[in-house]
């Protein structure tokens, strides 16, 4: 199911599109004046910003997508995650004080790798994004969720000499629900529902970078997916069948959900 509703950008801050789309590195960038700070210990990777993406409006996104497109063991917590970030400026006003730890680990003798997040408790917060000029609910999550990453690759329509890059971050561990208003849900049944999130993928169609979001409603139980531009920094609606075909396909290629 397709959605117009804007639950992706509340999904996707939880884990938070150049031309990488043609295998590009991410481009080192200038850096203001060194923040001064403790140093970290030896096992605690914290990148800055030259890790960020070009070509992504929203500099927060730049950031994180670099350290998941990196695939760099990363660990950052929430002193550092604000040295950086004091620097940029993201429209989704995303409370950093509730992130205490990001993680990225690779497991070289399994050949996995993993992204793991903890708040400062469970958290319940206003969807930071607005839908009509009102909130429509509450994004709530777990203290720790834990992502499964699984790199891939397929051809986008738009270059079909080259292979692209898909990441998909299947949640395993921790729960997140965007808890859409009672009254908006069975007003717009044929839209919206209470999302339980499972994936969230980013892939380059039709040469942007693209966020998918995917789980099931907890209402009415139907699969739902929506999708985010990074390149223009919007929700995708209406979404065409052919980029929701190919979403669906990750999805379906990817492995069963482990026990939560």
């Amino acid at each position: 199911m397709k959605l117009p509703a804007p639950l992706f950008v509340a999904g996707l801050i939880l884990v938070g599109g150049s031309r990488l789309c043609a295998q590009e590195a991410p481009a080192p960038q200038s850096s203001p004046g060194p923040v001064e700070q403790a140093t970290p210990p030896a096992n605690e990777i914290r990148p800055g910003r030259q890790v960020s993406l070009s070509h992504v409006k929203d500099t927060f996104f730049a950031y994180v997508l670099g350290i998941v497109m990196t695939g760099l063991d990363v660990d950052i917590d929430n002193p550092h995650m604000r040295a950086i970030l004091t620097e940029f400026q993201t429209k989704l006003k995303f409370p950093f004080d509730f992130v205490r730890r990001v993680v990225q680990s690779n497991d070289l003798d399994r050949g996995s790798r993993e992204i793991t997040l903890t708040f400062k408790g469970d958290i319940a917060i206003p969807i930071p994004y607005s839908f009509l000029g009102y909130h429509p609910g509450t994004l709530r999550s777990t203290e720790r969720l834990n992502f499964r990453v699984l790199r891939s690759s397929y051809v986008d329509p738009q270059d079909p000499n080259t292979y692209t890059p898909v990441y998909d971050l299947t949640l395993a561990n921790g729960r997140v629900l965007i808890d859409i208003d009672d009254w908006l849900v069975y007003v717009l049944s044929n839209l919206l529902d209470k999302l339980d999130v499972r994936h969230i993928v980013f892939f380059c169609y039709e040469g942007k970078w693209v966020g998918l979001v995917e789980g099931r409603g907890r209402v009415f139980s139907k699969e739902m997916r929506e999708y985010f531009d990074f390149t223009n920094n919007r929700i995708i609606y209406p979404v065409s069948d052919r980029l929701d075909a190919i979403g669906l396909s990750f999805i379906k290629a990817s492995p069963a959900l482990v026990d939560r």
